[in-house]
């Protein structure tokens, strides 16, 4: 039989990266939370966690860990059911978003969820196509993919997709494209992307102009607002959500460079438990996709 206050700190650590970061969520000191995670892996007898910065866990940990997030939902949900004479109760979810949908469509999904269900919601960004990762070592209960492949355990539905554009300055488009776009003019157009591993900006020169990595200057700019500020700027140009510079678009303070475009799909993936939390948790997701995002057949 599982001791679970001993594994609540086993996965604080591990959410949290850190065993002073947990301590502080815990109210306990650091060396009681070592003591209760060394407490708990003598009795599995094999190590829950990396001591490296940040702490990772391994294989047992994450199982550990992800059974842990199943059993807090169930708990959450009995709670739920439960007199509460306050009537302030909250349930939360952890769920892993893409930066472009937080910055977009998704802050619904969270308004909605805690307004007409009170819940807070625990959100993680990362690449869309990265997200995955931190649903399969159970750091989260659903999350936002680009990928459809179903993974062992979970669900998947396709939510819609996401229109992006290359907009920019007038100021910008007259210094670096006075003939019009063109693959010799996109090489010299600084652009701006969201990191060494954005392969969206890419994969759209490389699908209408054939320029591939490395043939075009590029500010890095980790952050989707920050993509509209630098265009706003005249930095450069940025491919960004349709719906995310549409206020922009229609003041005129930024335009579309071209009339090329690239979709990219969204798929929602979701552990298969029977909990009432996450179900509405997808069904609102879904809800809000279906209004906010482009239906594709």
């Amino acid at each position: 039989m599982l001791d679970y206050k001993l594994v609540e700190a086993v996965s604080a650590v591990i959410r949290l990266g850190s065993f002073e970061k947990a301590a502080l969520e815990l109210g306990m000191t650091q060396s009681a939370v070592s003591q209760r995670i060394k407490l708990l892996e003598e009795r599995v007898a094999q190590p829950l966690v990396v001591r490296s910065k940040p702490i990772r866990a391994t294989d047992a940990g994450t199982r550990l860990y992800r059974h842990f997030q199943h059993v807090n939902m169930l708990e959450q949900e009995i709670l739920n059911d439960l007199p509460d004479e306050q009537g302030d109760r909250f349930r939360r979810v952890a769920l892993a978003v893409n930066a472009d949908s937080l910055a977009t469509w998704f802050v619904r999904v969270a308004e909605v969820l805690f307004l007409d269900y009170n819940m807070l919601v625990d959100i993680s960004t990362a690449d869309e196509t990265k997200t995955l990762d931190l649903l399969k070592q159970g750091t989260v209960m659903a999350a936002i993919s680009t990928q459809d492949k179903r993974i062992q355990g979970c669900k998947v539905s396709k939510l819609g997709a996401m229109r992006y554009v290359p907009v920019a300055r007038l100021d910008f488009i007259s210094r670096y494209f006075p003939d019009g776009v063109s693959p010799s003019a996109l090489k010299k157009a600084p652009a701006v992307i969201f990191g060494r591993d954005d392969d969206l900006h890419q994969q759209f020169l490389k699908q209408h102009y054939r320029i591939s990595a490395g043939e075009f200057p590029c500010h890095v700019v980790p952050s989707s607002e920050g993509f509209v500020n630098v265009a706003r700027t005249g930095m450069a140009y940025a491919l960004v959500p349709e719906n995310q510079v549409r206020p922009y678009l229609e003041d005129g303070e930024l335009v579309k460079i071209c009339d090329k475009e690239i979709i990219r799909p969204l798929y929602l993936h979701s552990h298969n438990i029977d909990s009432t939390i996450l179900k509405s948790v997808v069904e609102m997701t879904r809800a809000i996709a279906q209004m906010e995002l482009v239906q594709t057949k």
